[in-house]
């Protein structure tokens, strides 16, 4: 008994540790071990050949410009909105619109933005309706550009309400006293952000960083459906190398994501220690601020930028699924059909399995996550031991290091367990990008809650699994109702991996979504992309339902 209280954190944490060890590490081994199996024997010839070559080189190069430049401008847009706009996003309604464009997976949101930034999309025909374009070959071209602009539109817009979303329990906590102090004694704003707020919010940005950098860098589904031919971003490259017909590039292929793997690595674990005590510091808040001041007009002026900025794409991709013609340089469709939802649900046999294959796949991913996240968030949220920093960092592994690179190498032992070209294999693999959001958002919930409720419960004889129904589950609906959404969308967005681990077998959304997108049919594809946000719904709903037949009913 004494061993258990002793050393209750390690059991806690042991499952999600020694399943992130297992796939991350046997991950990697196996992808190490066939880049240098490119000849008889072991070599690091591969290795030598793509540094010294100019398409890897420069594919790395791009990249990573594409990266950096998504990250930064994402966490800047994100951070001065958080500033400008926290009295108005501390409310929920206004809080879940800024939230809206994570429900749509990358690509479909790529999708909307490529319908009002294109040549022939709505900005340009409505330049060409009120006479300042000729002709839509005078738009600026940035989709499919070799700058990548359009790539880098997309990740923007799609990673600053997730920068919002890490961003807002850090502000709900920082003192309100401090600031007024530094304002009482002749402060401004620069001087209240650098000496209040910045010892809290950078080592958030911090973290938030390499994740989207990490994120950005070896994303496949955006790239390859918005990118250029040439340069190609590395994560497309390598998809070319691997499933091409040239078998002799599949050591390429592992070794240029080994590279990749250890040019983010290596600061990982660097990073955690160094934001370990701040972190600590912050939760340690006594919450001063409560009470907010009301909104302002320029912070409602802002909030009215960021809801326009969700509700465009949106409500265009509405239309365009409703659109039987609409032709260049006219405001609104010349016919209006629901052409578009026939031929998806009628006419496409294929698409009723992928759904309920995704719905099923999606299910279980969310199961798992529960299963292995609740007990790793506490083991976090409570207690501290040697190592701790450590064990973050290897829990966060899959999200701070490529996860392609994870998967082509657990492809192969998958391959031996009968997993791979099977809905378990893609199952289990989908939690690579899942796992690590969901105990992040449990260990802030058991953050908010503490320890003290459980701490009497126990004084009174409650046994564990009572004691988590009654206390902790009540508080922690919050927190799984945000990640029931997270995991949702980010399992339904894997092409790569579902490609990958089922190899044409398991058909889920995101693998029928790339052949619709080539057909150049909008209504179609647009009314797919609503599709995508209707399935996390469903989920959401059936989740509540099954939440309120568990919990107590005073906590309803």
């Amino acid at each position: 008994m004494k061993w258990y209280k002793k050393n209750n954190h390690y059991l806690l944490l042991s499952p999600a540790l020694i399943f992130t060890v297992c796939l991350v590490g046997c991950g990697l081994i196996m992808a190490f071990l066939e880049s240098i199996r490119a000849f008889e024997s072991p070599s690091f010839d591969t290795y030598q050949e793509l540094l010294a070559g100019e398409t890897f080189i420069t594919s790395l190069l791009y990249s990573l410009c594409i990266a950096l430049f998504s990250t930064l401008i994402s966490i800047i847009i994100g951070l001065l909105l958080v500033r400008s706009t926290f009295p108005v996003l501390k409310r929920l309604f206004p809080k879940l619109i800024a939230w809206t464009p994570m429900v749509f997976p990358h690509f479909v949101w790529g999708y909307m933005l490529f319908l009002l930034f294109s040549q022939s999309g709505y900005f340009s025909s409505l330049l060409n309706l009120i006479g300042l374009m000729d002709d839509k070959v005078n738009f600026p071209i940035l989709f499919k550009d070799p700058f990548g602009i359009g790539i880098i539109l997309t990740y923007v817009w799609k990673e600053v309400p997730f920068v919002i979303l890490i961003l807002m329990p850090v502000y709900e906590q920082l003192s309100r006293s401090q600031k007024e102090l530094v304002y009482t004694l002749g402060g401004k704003s620069w001087d209240v952000f650098w000496h209040v707020e910045r010892p809290y919010v950078f080592p958030v940005l911090y973290e938030t960083f390499f994740i989207i950098f990490t994120f950005v860098v070896s994303a496949y589904e955006v790239p390859a459906l918005l990118g250029a031919t040439y340069p190609k971003m590395i994560s497309v490259l390598t998809f070319d190398w691997f499933f091409g017909s040239d078998w002799t590039k599949q050591p390429d292929a592992f070794a240029a994501m080994i590279l990749l793997t250890l040019m983010t690595v290596f600061i990982v674990f660097i990073l955690f220690t160094l934001t370990k005590n701040r972190r600590i510091f912050l939760i340690q808040t006594n919450g001063e601020n409560k009470e907010y001041s009301k909104a302002k007009k320029y912070e409602k002026l802002f909030f009215l930028l960021i809801a326009i900025s969700t509700f465009l794409p949106l409500t265009l991709v509405f239309i365009t699924s409703l659109t039987k013609k609409w032709e260049y340089g006219h405001l609104l469709p010349d016919f209006i059909s629901t052409r578009g939802w026939h031929v998806l649900l009628v006419n496409s046999p294929q698409l009723q399995e992928a759904v309920l294959t995704s719905m099923g796949i999606c299910i279980l991913v969310l199961i798992i996550n529960l299963l292995l996240g609740i007990p790793a968030a506490k083991g976090l949220a409570f207690y501290e031991f040697r190592g701790k920093s450590l064990i973050e960092t290897i829990l966060l592994t899959p999200i701070l290091i490529p996860a392609i690179a994870i998967a082509m190498g657990v492809h192969l032992t998958f391959i031996r367990l009968g997993l791979a070209n099977h809905w378990s294999g893609v199952a289990l693999v989908h939690l690579l990008p899942t796992l690590p959001y969901t105990i992040k958002i449990l260990r802030a919930g058991y953050e908010r809650i503490g320890k003290q409720q459980e701490e009497v419960a126990i004084s009174l004889g409650g046994h564990p699994l009572r004691i988590f129904q009654s206390v902790y589950l009540p508080q922690l609906m919050p927190s799984i109702r945000s990640l029931v959404f997270l995991v949702t969308v980010i399992s339904l967005s894997q092409y790569f991996l579902t490609a990958l681990i089922g190899g044409g077998a398991v058909t889920t959304m995101a693998i029928l979504f790339f052949p619709y997108f080539k057909t150049a049919d909008d209504s179609v594809i647009a009314s797919f992309s609503i599709l995508f946000a209707i399935i996390p719904i469903v989920i959401y709903l059936m989740v509540e339902v099954i939440f309120r037949l568990i919990l107590p009913k005073q906590t309803r």
